[in-house]
């Protein structure tokens, strides 16, 4: 075989084994193939790949071959001017240096490989379009390696191939990493209308800015509206459980900043910042190197009625710290988290509305229900009472916490038709007339009424609920009022209100007798099952009563 057949021979090969390497799509192992061809190819001891990042003018130490102690400087970064890699970047044009040890342009303090006795080396700059890409070196190859037009060829087109296959996997990851993100974000916006738990979404959203930004760690600060400080409201990662209670005091720290001015900052070092709150760190254990830190901007709320609109503002920041592999935060970080961080301001307002409204709504419940107990002293905190024992058989018959919620509702609002039953008789202590006691009864009718007329029965909150006020005085065997009705015509939430109302009743003071005990009040409900009670209710108070949930009138007052 010819030397010339020889040569297009281990061409060929070289081709080969480079298309093999090409199939991954893995970039850090499709490097390590890559140098490795190169080391090979060229002969050489060892070698080093770095990449060139644009945004911050920086080569990253990517891969290393031949030098395992030398595995520590992966994923370090140099500046790109820096020793015979950046200047070969720089002339984009390979270099050959004969004497590593003794050429004043080796830069020694990066000590690539410390234990390897530096002879020859060959630096190649990887460019694609005429942009710089990385850099290759390989070391202690045969002094005659690249003197040979067609070894540089070969090499050349190697590193070509190489910078191409970078390129594609580059892309591909990017791709990639926006799917996921894009996908991320379509999950947060759809959870926003699944459920009002701002600790779950907000958990959700900082998880995902966590893993999409591949960083140690996120946190939420909101203002506090009396002192401004910032106070931590969620962490994930690192520590985080080291972080509870945490304060930044107002316009202190990147955090305090960024609140202050709305803007965005990201700091790849902190400890060059003189605005970094390094107390957090003290308290937590955590290290912060570099930081991310955006405005939460809670956004302007068109309100329905005559509510008007909430407007726009700043309600806090977030923070991702340290992104994993010392890499520098990116434009595309910023963006996301930017976006990430608007959910979450949305997700705060929308939940500080609902706890607002919510608060509104309940309190509003308490003054009719208390005004109610207040015509009769002797009926105080009745409605209360006959909610919570409501709360508690509702859940000992494995009621959901939507419907308890609506049987705790429901149940405080059951005497709100005595607003309609005259004081005289309310406050009457000695036996009610006919004609009064006849008034008494339809307070069940008169509360329906108070609803209807108040548009309060279209509420989904109440629905099937509002059974309660009008059912609480019905009998299994048809004989309570107002309607008389039977058996299964009575509604589960009536059955339950009416055991936990005849319960608070029979152990409060009355006018007429002196409370009873809890026991002589159970022993009461229990010789009336199935005529007036039903069993599956008392029985569920029962248990609660037991095991401490329930408390009488005197228990609460002792």
């Amino acid at each position: 075989m010819t030397a010339q057949q020889t040569r297009l021979q281990q061409y060929v090969e070289v081709i080969q084994r480079a298309n093999q390497i090409a199939a991954s799509t893995e970039l850090d192992a499709l490097l390590d193939k890559m140098l490795g061809l190169l080391i090979s190819v060229t002969q050489a001891e060892a070698g080093t790949l770095y990449l060139y990042d644009a945004a911050t003018h920086e080569l990253e130490f990517k891969v290393v071959h031949g030098s395992d102690a030398s595995l520590r400087l992966v994923g370090t970064r140099i500046d790109a001017d820096r020793g015979v890699a950046g200047m070969t970047l720089r002339s984009t044009k390979p270099l050959f240096v004969d004497d590593v040890a003794n050429d004043p342009r080796w830069d020694r303090a990066i000590g690539e490989f410390a234990g390897l006795r530096m002879r020859t080396m060959y630096c190649v700059p990887l460019i694609l379009r005429g942009q710089p890409i990385g850099v290759v070196q390989v070391f202690n190859l045969p002094a005659d390696a690249c003197d040979d037009v067609d070894e540089q060829a070969m090499i050349e087109l190697l590193c070509s191939r190489l910078v191409t296959e970078v390129e594609k996997t580059r892309l591909l990851e990017q791709a990639q990493r926006r799917a996921k993100r894009q996908q991320a974000l379509v999950e947060i916006i759809s959870n926003l209308t699944t459920t009002l738990d701002s600790n779950t979404l907000l958990n959700r959203i900082m998880t995902h800015a966590c893993d999409l930004l591949g960083v140690d760690a996120t946190s939420i600060w909101l203002r506090d509206a009396q002192s401004g400080d910032l106070v931590l409201h969620m962490a994930t990662g690192e520590k985080r459980e080291h972080m509870h209670a945490s304060r930044v005091p107002a316009g202190h720290g990147i955090i305090g900043h960024v609140v202050a001015t709305g803007e965005t900052v990201m700091v790849n070092d902190v400890s060059t910042d003189q605005r970094f709150y390094r107390n957090i760190d003290a308290q937590s254990g955590f290290r912060t190197r570099a930081i991310l830190c955006v405005p939460m901007r809670a956004p302007k709320i068109i309100l329905s009625g005559e509510r008007g609109e909430v407007e726009e503002q700043v309600i806090g920041g977030a923070q991702a710290l340290n992104p994993i592999g010392n890499r520098p935060f990116s434009a595309d970080d910023i963006s996301l988290f930017e976006s990430l961080a608007s959910q979450a301001a949305t997700v705060i307002r929308l939940a500080r509305l609902y706890e607002d409204t919510d608060k509104l709504f309940t309190r509003i419940i308490d003054a009719i229900t208390g005004a109610i107990d207040l015509k009769d002293p002797y009926t105080r905190g009745h409605s209360q009472r006959v909610s919570d024992f409501s709360v508690a058989i509702a859940q000992g018959i494995g009621l959901s916490s939507q419907d308890v919620y609506r049987v705790r509702i429901a149940s405080k609002l059951h005497d709100v038709g005595k607003i309609r039953v005259p004081d005289r008789i309310l406050k009457k202590r000695k036996g009610l007339t006919e004609a009064e006691y006849r008034k008494m009864r339809k307070h069940p009718t008169y509360g329906l009424e108070f609803l209807r007329e108040n548009g309060l029965l279209d509420l989904e909150l109440l629905e099937n609920s509002w059974q309660a006020l009008s059912q609480h005085h019905e009998r299994l065997d048809g004989r309570g009022y107002p309607e008389g009705l039977r058996g299964n015509e009575i509604t589960l939430i009536g059955r339950i209100v009416a055991v936990a109302d005849v319960f608070d009743a029979i152990t409060s003071h009355r006018p007429y007798r002196p409370a009873r005990t809890a026991e002589q009040a159970i022993a009461i409900l229990r010789s009336a099952v199935g005529t007036e009670f039903d069993p599956g209710c008392v029985e569920a108070l029962v248990r609660a009563r037991e095991c401490g949930t329930i408390r009488t009138q005197d228990e609460r007052d002792g």
